[in-house]
């Protein structure tokens, strides 16, 4: 546990040193829109938005994973409950 904790810890002190070295303005032209921001934000936020995506298109086989689990543990006490 102390381990995460200082890699925890490592991580953040990174995330920091990176947002302080990255906080010049850039300007994002996005379709009709444009905005300026920081780079650490724009940067951050397009994870977060990648991060976001990944994870929505994932629940399709999260839910076929899901139900496949449910039948087969169905299956399976039917099996023990019919020894």
């Amino acid at each position: 546990m102390r381990f995460l904790m200082a890699i925890a810890v490592v991580l953040m002190a990174l995330a920091a040193v990176f947002a302080l070295q990255n906080s010049m303005p850039v300007s994002v032209n996005f379709l009709k829109w444009s905005f300026t921001a920081s780079l650490v934000i724009v940067l951050i936020l397009t994870f977060a938005a990648g991060a976001l995506s990944a994870f929505l298109f994932s629940i399709p086989w999260r839910v076929k994973i899901s139900r496949e689990l449910a039948a087969l543990k169905k299956a399976q006490h039917k099996d023990r409950a019919g020894q």
